[in-house]
């Protein structure tokens, strides 16, 4: 196990940079699922005599992902502080990428970070009864009960059970809270979940496991060393390589099914493409060229695109 390392400041920069820089912010792609939940409840005509209380509600759910991406990033830094794991994984890198580690720069003590973590874990956890109280109560019991169950869980990414360091861990806590992120809006204020919500979820889940997925191949090493159990570490490279041949093909048909099986218009599926020939790409780079870290920054940009055209497919794509 590595020593925990040795804090040298790069550059001190005011402390809200820091804890973004911690909480990961610069990850705004989670705000896209939210989106389109919002989206979705919108081509179905739930938002159009949407209440003060259900878009203050709305309001609490995006206020509660991203408390929870930030406390889940925050506990994960933490976590590689105190192993080394993030030390080894950011040996030798650019200041400019080194920088995005405030407790390896020094920027922020153990002690800041751990009560950012618990604060912002705690907000994202109370955002869910605060939502469902100002919609009196009426959000289904199953939503507010796999909302609690999804924000707790999310949390501990990396501390209190440690999903990342068990075996499917990471990759099952990442595709459901990516999912989560789009299912949750729409089941609070629809009141049920349909089709084009769940396929829209693993669409965008997919997406977010794709990046982590990359950034774990690099990280392969340093998360061994520590015990961590990625796909990246348990798998053979071969077989790492056709589970990802595999994610970007389930990708492919989850779509084909999303404008083929729901309301949406087929012909709308022209603006979700795009992404399709990214992930291919992607895996040129990260499969074929061994350029991981060009693959993962393709793959968020494959989040913006994909966000964009499913966006414009949902406002125009259903009958009207």
């Amino acid at each position: 196990m590595y020593a925990p390392p040795v804090a040298t400041s790069i550059r001190a920069r005011p402390g809200i940079v820091s804890y973004l820089r911690l909480g990961k912010a610069r990850m705004y792609h989670y705000i896209y699922g939210w989106a389109l939940g919002l989206l979705l409840l919108r081509s179905e005509g739930f938002l159009s005599d949407a209440s003060r209380e259900d878009l203050l509600a709305l309001a609490c759910v995006l206020v509660g992902t991203l408390a929870v991406q930030w406390s889940a990033a925050a506990a994960d830094d933490v976590t590689g502080y105190l192993n080394g794991s993030d030390e080894h994984n950011y040996q030798g890198r650019p200041r400019v990428t080194r920088v995005r580690k405030p407790l390896i720069t020094g920027e922020l003590s153990l002690p800041q970070a751990v009560g950012f973590a618990l604060v912002t874990g705690t907000v994202g956890v109370l955002a869910i009864p605060v939502g469902a109280g100002i919609l009196g109560w009426r959000v289904p019991a199953l939503a507010i009960a796999v909302a609690f169950a999804v924000q707790v869980l999310g949390v501990q990414y990396s501390c209190g059970i440690k999903l990342s360091y068990r075996p499917l861990g990471l990759e099952s806590a990442i595709l459901v809270t990516g999912a989560w992120t789009v299912i949750m809006p729409y089941w609070i204020v629809a009141g049920t979940v349909s089709r084009e919500s769940l396929l829209v979820g693993a669409l965008f889940g997919l997406w977010l496991l794709l990046v982590v997925s990359y950034g774990n191949a690099s990280d392969r090493s340093g998360d061994a060393a520590v015990g961590r159990r990625t796909l990246a570490v348990i798998l053979p490279p071969l077989w790492f390589a056709v589970a990802l041949h595999m994610l970007v093909a389930v990708h492919a048909v989850l779509l084909a099914v999303l404008f083929g099986a729901t309301p949406l218009r087929p012909g709308t599926l022209v603006f979700a493409a795009p992404v399709v020939v990214l992930h291919l790409i992607q895996l040129w780079y990260g499969v074929y060229v061994r350029r991981l870290r060009t693959a993962r920054f393709l793959v968020l940009l494959s989040i913006d695109l994909g966000s964009v055209g499913l966006a414009a497919a949902l406002i125009v794509g259903h009958p009207s």
